[in-house]
């Protein structure tokens, strides 16, 4: 770090404490990013980008104004690489991510910086001396801007800030930043009874249809007995085939039913661990606690989501292919129509880069690979090769899915037996959704047969549209063809004025040549190179011509350059375009107004006489 600030350690009690602080915070960096973990506005990103920006602070202080940090991630591999050998594995990324936060944070700054002299500005034309710490927390907090920065602004200026109100903001925030950090935890079961012993025991993974008893049944949050016909609720099963909501797979839906009731299951939780929570409507009779049903879920909904599931594996693994090992999933959500992926990624995908990976996928369908699950230990899952999510929390066992020797993953959702079961895999969208974090949406199985059967409707659409066999080339030949009437429109556009007879337009006074013309159709471009001509043709003298187009007349002036120290053109359609109820001004060679009031236009052109 001396090296590149040229700033010995030990010189400066100031310098020194900078220099500590990047040493403590570049270790943190290095460590956080090499887990996956993305700078952001929330959670544990938050907590990252606050670290590089409290390390680049510092280094401003040792008069570094460019990114600098991301040149010290070599030094930290260097003595704890043997230690810790992912930091190694994940050095360039690393690097990569790093400095594209320091140039972000050099360009928010500078905006900081600015907003805060627009700021001051501002509180000086009303003879406020005090800047309100909430506005300095705001440009803390969006920006970056140091509140050190903003009192050295602040005092230049002759003005204080509320120190205690910033202080204030930056607590509320720091509680913001704890809260946010168990968000991705399961919510508390927020109802008034015992769930001592209350256990759902999930059997989906291997049956789709079970006998069940119920064993408990809430409404708006509260035990009841019995739900009736028309109603809705929770009913919590003793053993379920319903999978619940988690790990970015949604709930199955289905049926609970008996002899006398019927209820359709809109939606399945998880709101606790070992509790799934089915939220039922009843169509038919009434289902009470303690009463022997039947659960089945929708199968044809459930395959789907499977064949999501199961292709967000393939997909992942086909990104790292691709792209590089640095790809690490940061989100995702398996539905029955769609499947959405986010991961780690530095710029948009290139069309072949998308081909690629959609083609890898697309083989590893077609070898009709198996999947497998076993349940390990963490560690053992972890020394075996299974992929983690650095944001899953996972307990003492967990489950590892593994498609052949292709892809292993640590997943309690469901998937299919094998590859060949997913059927079609086809990316409909590629983009950012973060800093740093890219998004896929595919589809699979009926969904993408369905989507390819639409687009070859639209394609078949538009050939008999184009009357073509070829669409592409015709629509190729036609805007051709659009380009070239163009061309012959504006020639001809052009030589309107050229064939329009200016003698008898030209009224003279006291040896002034005025040209007044109306010729509606013309837009502005038009109108301008219709006066232009006219211009050219009397060498000296006032050009006013107007034009209806639609709802709207234009007015232009023109004004020969021997006559500009006597006339000026912006201040004669200034006049004209109010007298016609419309606005209107420019330089003193050439202006232009308009007005919607048609019906005032010409009586206004006609004042151009007496004006002069």
């Amino acid at each position: 770090m001396s090296y590149l600030t040229k700033i010995e350690y030990g010189n400066s009690f100031d310098s020194d404490i900078s220099i500590r602080v990047i040493a403590d915070h570049i270790r943190a960096i290095v460590f956080m990013l090499s887990e996956g973990l993305i700078p952001s506005n929330e959670g544990r990103g938050y907590v990252l980008r606050r670290i590089i920006r409290r390390a680049s602070r510092h280094a401003k202080n040792l008069n570094i104004f460019e990114p600098f940090l991301y040149k010290l991630t070599d030094s930290v591999i260097d003595v704890l690489g043997n230690i810790y050998p992912e930091i190694v594995k994940e050095n360039e990324r690393i690097k990569k991510l790093l400095k594209l936060e320091e140039e972000r944070f050099m360009k928010t700054i500078n905006i900081g910086i600015e907003l805060l002299d627009n700021l001051i500005e501002q509180l000086k034309s009303i003879n406020i001396k005090t800047i309100p710490g909430e506005e300095i927390f705001k440009l803390y907090d969006t920006y970056g801007l140091p509140l050190d920065f903003a009192k050295d602004i602040a005092m230049d200026a002759g003005m204080k800030i509320d120190e205690e109100a910033f202080q204030k903001e930056l607590e509320l925030q720091r509680q913001r930043s704890k809260g946010s950090y168990f968000d991705y935890e399961a919510k508390p079961f927020k109802y008034d009874f015992n769930l001592t012993n209350i256990k759902t025991d999930f059997i989906g993974y291997d049956m789709f249809e079970t006998e069940a008893f119920v064993k408990l049944i809430l409404k708006d949050g509260k035990e009841i007995d019995v739900l009736k016909e028309g109603e809705e609720g929770e009913i919590i099963l003793d053993k379920t085939p319903f999978y619940g909501e988690s790990g970015g797979q949604v709930g199955d839906k289905g049926e609970i039913y008996s002899n006398n009731s019927h209820a359709d299951v809109l939606d399945t939780k998880k709101p606790v661990v070992n509790i799934v929570s089915h939220h039922v409507k009843i169509t038919k009779g009434s289902v009470r606690k303690d009463q022997r049903v039947h659960a089945r879920i929708n199968s044809l909904y459930r395959k789907d989501i499977m064949r999501n599931h199961t292709a967000t594996h393939l997909l992942h693994k086909a990104l790292r292919i691709v792209l590089g090992e640095h790809v690490k999933q940061s989100g995702s959500l398996v539905e029955s129509e769609r499947l959405r992926f986010d991961f780690t990624h530095f710029k948009a995908l290139t069309s072949k880069e998308l081909k690629d990976v959609e083609d890898i996928v697309n083989e590893k369908i077609m070898e009709n690979l198996s999947v497998n699950t076993e349940t390990k230990t963490l560690q053992e899952a972890i020394s075996s090769g299974a992929v983690a999510l650095f944001d899953e929390k996972y307990g003492e066992l967990v489950r590892v899915v593994s498609i052949d020797s292709f892809s292993k993953e640590l997943c309690g959702g469901t998937h299919c037996n094998a590859t060949g079961e997913i059927g079609l895999f086809i990316i409909t969208s590629e983009g950012s959704v973060a800093s740093g974090i890219r998004r896929i949406e595919a589809l699979t199985g009926r969904h993408a047969l369905k989507f390819i059967r639409d687009k070859n409707k639209e394609l078949t659409d538009i050939k008999r549209y184009l009357k073509s066999d070829k669409p592409i080339e015709k629509i190729e030949k036609l805007l051709s063809d659009i380009k070239m009437y163009e061309k012959e429109l504006e020639k001809l556009k052009s030589e309107i004025s050229k064939d329009i007879s200016i003698d008898k337009h030209i009224y003279k006074k006291d040896g002034l040549n005025i040209v007044k013309i109306r010729k509606d159709g013309l837009n502005h471009d038009e109108l301008r190179l219709f006066a232009d001509n006219i211009k050219s043709k009397i060498k000296s003298g006032i050009i006013l011509v107007a034009s209806v187009r639609d709802t709207q007349a234009a007015i232009v002036c023109m004004v020969t350059k021997d006559l500009i120290d006597r006339y000026n053109a912006g201040e004669i359609v200034k006049k004209i375009s109010e007298l016609a109820g419309g606005k209107g001004g420019g330089r003193s060679e050439m202006a232009q107004g308009g007005t919607k009031q048609l019906e005032k236009l010409d009586e206004a052109l006609e004042q151009i006489y007496y004006i002069l």
